[in-house]
């Protein structure tokens, strides 16, 4: 689902290069401008022009409501969103994260289930792999009142998340659908 949807990302890039190429670089074609990168040092290079533009217009947030108890206990799955997020620079995750807390009430030595929603994103270049640090930082993380789910779990996991969007255009999915 999420290759599916990140094939919106490039079809605004392709756009933004339509529009803003000059003849010598349509006649060289979309994939050209990606390889020349490297040798645009001066100015601001077309490639980079097109991925400004794309990440103006296009923010891809995930809602995992697990994610965040996956990642504190070593899963797999966790790694696996991660790999997304590192492979696809414009993806968000929205998670619902646990904390216990401390009671305010000095008389009481009770910790109590504290309750975020969070947004995470892919640290940009990063070794941090190597060092076997966190490769996801916390944009956002606002605290909810109670437990997010009530009710059904599918309708309020995106309802979590919805305060992490922006724009004139969201559209709501479900999984496993590879953009149909």
């Amino acid at each position: 689902t999420v290759r599916g949807m990140m094939y919106y990302r490039k079809a605004l890039e392709l756009q933004a290069f339509l529009d803003m190429a000059k003849d010598d670089d349509l006649m060289e074609g979309y994939k050209a401008i990606e390889l020349n990168e490297d040798q645009m040092k001066g100015e601001r290079s077309l490639w980079a022009q097109c991925q400004a533009v794309a990440d103006m217009k296009f923010t891809y947030v995930v809602s995992c409501q697990q994610y965040g108890i996956q990642k504190r206990s070593g899963d797999a799955r966790a790694q696996n969103v991660l790999r997304l997020m590192t492979e696809y620079p414009s993806l968000r995750v929205a998670y619902i994260d646990e904390v216990e807390e401390p009671s305010k009430d000095a008389t009481k030595k009770i910790n109590h289930k504290v309750y975020y929603s969070a947004l995470v994103k892919a640290m940009p270049n990063s070794n941090a792999s190597e060092t076997g640090q966190n490769l996801d930082q916390v944009i956002y993380k606002i605290k909810l009142p109670g437990p997010a789910i009530l009710g059904e779990g599918k309708p309020e996991n995106q309802n979590h998340a919805i305060i992490f969007t922006r724009g004139e255009g969201l559209q709501t999915i479900d999984m496993n659908q590879e953009n149909y």
